[in-house]
């Protein structure tokens, strides 16, 4: 009797002391809520709590877009969800390899649930070192995280039926933001989560991308005319949330092109284009000066 009373304490105390993100969903259209991370650096306050996440009703089941930086995180986002309405999840998409938002994968495998990326994680996301979540937020927040690939990967644009929406899963065709960015569009409600190639609210980043590729790929964006666009940073979701990243990465390009034609170094460049407009944007002083020191080193060789 004692030791089924102490089990039932120890299962009480565990419950209670794992970490709880208090997440909670924004209603974007009746059948996509996305939950909106702060503008901010991963650390051992957010605990990773930057990034969008979304969830698609599908009717039979929801559609999970990315699984956030922890197990912990997407086991809250979930719990939250089961509040609005109690549905198993039929599936998972992680965007891209960038691991605030796939971390949350084993939470959903482990369950037996498929997780959907493109290839590039097969090239791109390297295993054999710790996240960067495991180094920055706390060890309670990344408990029970295991880093966890997806269980099936695409090389190309597909369209899937999942209950009653049909998704189409675009794979940007140019480097833009990684190697291989995917965007889902919920034709239903006329939703596109376009992920990292959207940000608002703070300043994107394109180091280990391309600022040519990037542009072309809102251009391809654009093409779908959604009435709501959820990016992968940001509270932003009207048609144009878009704006401001094209806006910045069209002046900086045309500014840093006109200090190549100018013969400016990289470090000259730097000290002249600094888009003082932008620094009323969140990360702009860690942000923007390698932006344009990633952006020069491509401009250069057209």
């Amino acid at each position: 009797m004692m030791r089924a009373l102490l089990g039932t304490l120890l299962l009480a105390v565990t419950s209670l002391s794992a970490y709880d993100y208090a997440l909670k969903p924004v209603r974007v259209t009746s059948d996509v809520h996305c939950f909106f991370g702060k503008p901010e650096i991963m650390d051992k306050t957010n605990n990773g709590n930057i990034v969008n996440s979304c969830y698609i009703d599908a009717g039979e089941g929801y559609v999970v877009v990315d699984t956030g930086p922890s197990y912990a995180y997407a086991e809250s986002a979930y719990n939250a969800m089961k509040k609005i309405k109690s549905l198993p999840v039929k599936l998972v998409i992680n965007t891209h390899i960038h691991d605030d938002h796939w971390l949350g994968n084993n939470y959903f495998t482990e369950q037996g649930i498929r997780v959907l990326g493109s290839d590039d994680f097969k090239v791109s996301a390297d295993m054999s070192e710790p996240t960067r979540m495991q180094t920055y937020i706390s060890g309670e927040a990344y408990a029970k995280t295991k880093p966890t690939l997806p269980t099936e990967m695409i090389s190309s644009d597909t369209t899937l039926n999942i209950g009653n929406q049909k998704l189409e899963l675009k794979i940007a065709k140019h480097k833009a933001h990684t190697a291989k960015d995917m965007v889902v569009y919920v034709s239903k409600s006329e939703v596109l989560i376009a992920a990292d190639l959207v940000f608002n609210d703070r300043l994107p980043s394109v180091r280990g991308g391309d600022i040519n590729g990037w542009l072309l790929a809102l251009d391809e964006l654009d093409t779908l005319k959604a009435k709501h666009v959820v990016g992968g940073h940001g509270n932003r979701t009207d048609k144009d949330a878009a704006a401001m990243t094209r806006d910045y990465f069209t002046q900086m390009r045309n500014e840093i092109r006109a200090a190549i034609a100018e013969g400016l170094s990289i470090d000259d460049t730097l000290k002249k284009v600094t888009m003082d407009g932008y620094k009323k944007y969140k990360l702009y002083e860690g942000t923007h000066r390698h932006n344009v020191e990633a952006s020069y080193r491509v401009l250069e060789w057209e």
